[in-house]
């Protein structure tokens, strides 16, 4: 696979180390990582990618400024109108092809050639449940998924709403609630347990590869030397030399570097409640034994467990309207999650 018709995709469940990951490619001399730009799902649903359908000039320029947008200035930003537009007059002139996924790759080729690179990386956890999607349509994806213990994840998704206060204050006051009102632990765990049985279910293509985070922090150098001979990429040292920013739990510090192994077992410092980890253990108890993760002695009584399962409904139903506008078809998102919180028989995710 030449450079220039390789695509590279971090996916996984979120909180899991993808930004990190995707920092990591981003330092590569040959690579460029955008930031998330929720182009699946979002922009075209399931159904509009696999008809692959031509869409007019008009719809594929409102695409590409919302792409453009998201790139330039971030995924919070709202499209001005004019600011991209010729520029994305300009995009459309390079290709007779005028459906969105065509679109889609000759964006991210067209602005990975802008910042002088050759490979565009695109990490977007969530396009993980649209990873058949781009494997089936996409020649060029090779797709990385990350996996991380779920504890870690729900430590993380409970203070992700801190991220504004803690050095990313693009993020707005608006977004920084939709994260504290996406929170709970029984919610968390389930959309792990989704990640975890999605992921099996692409096991067997040549084109998608797992590793565990924590693998990622113990041995970094190893696992990324991996990852590249996946890619197909040669490793470079300057790769590991990433600034340690976007944790949830302290303030960012870009000017220290290195992938840091103290996040590891962050989630086993008194920050996550035993009620926490209990929920968390009890829904995703399989699929943790099977990956590696060991699970917590915690001592709550079981009525507090399903008390509070059941007493959630305030918080999902604000969740669902705050999510609206983060899916072109939120029905169909919720239903693809659900299906994949099923396992999948002979799973063989784990660990070595």
């Amino acid at each position: 696979m030449s450079d220039e018709k390789k695509i590279i995709f971090i996916v996984g469940n979120s909180r899991s180390g993808t930004t990190m990951l995707g920092r990591v490619f981003n330092n590569h001399s040959q690579v460029y990582t955008f930031g998330e730009l929720h182009f699946f799902e979002q922009i075209v649903s399931r159904a509009e990618i696999n008809k692959n359908q031509v869409r007019p000039d008009s719809k594929l320029l409102l695409m590409l400024e919302r792409l453009l947008t998201s790139s330039r200035d971030s995924l919070f930003s709202k499209v001005v109108k004019n600011k991209y537009r010729e520029e994305a007059k300009n995009i459309l002139t390079l290709t007779k092809q005028r459906d969105a996924l065509s679109i889609y790759k000759l964006f991210l080729q067209y602005e990975t050639r802008l910042n002088r690179k050759l490979i565009p990386c695109e990490q977007t956890p969530r396009y993980l449940f649209s990873t058949s999607e781009i494997l089936g349509n996409i020649k060029e994806a090779k797709v990385i998924n990350l996996i991380r213990d779920p504890r870690a994840v729900l430590l993380s998704q409970k203070n992700k709403w801190r991220r504004r206060f803690l050095g990313a204050s693009n993020i707005p006051l608006l977004e920084a609630f939709r994260s504290w009102v996406n929170y709970h632990p029984y919610t968390i765990a389930k959309l792990w347990v989704s990640s975890v049985n999605e992921s099996d279910r692409l096991q067997n293509n040549r084109n998608f590869i797992s590793i565990h985070f924590e693998d990622l922090l113990t041995d970094p150098e190893k696992n990324v030397e991996t990852l590249c001979r996946f890619v197909d990429l040669e490793f470079e040292q300057e790769m590991l030399n990433v600034p340690q920013v976007g944790s949830s739990f302290g303030i960012d510090n870009p000017e220290k570097k290195g992938i840091n192994p103290n996040r590891m077992l962050s989630w086993d410092n008194g920050k996550l409640s035993a009620l926490e980890i209990a929920i968390c253990q009890k829904v995703a108890a399989k699929q943790m034994k099977r990956l590696g993760y060991t699970l917590k002695q915690v001592n709550v009584p079981k009525w507090r467990i399903v008390f509070s399962i059941m007493n959630f409904g305030f918080k999902i139903s604000l969740s669902l309207i705050l999510n609206l506008k983060r899916s072109k078809n939120i029905l169909q998102s919720i239903m693809r999650r659900l299906i994949s919180s099923r396992e999948v028989s002979n799973g063989c995710s784990s660990r070595s």
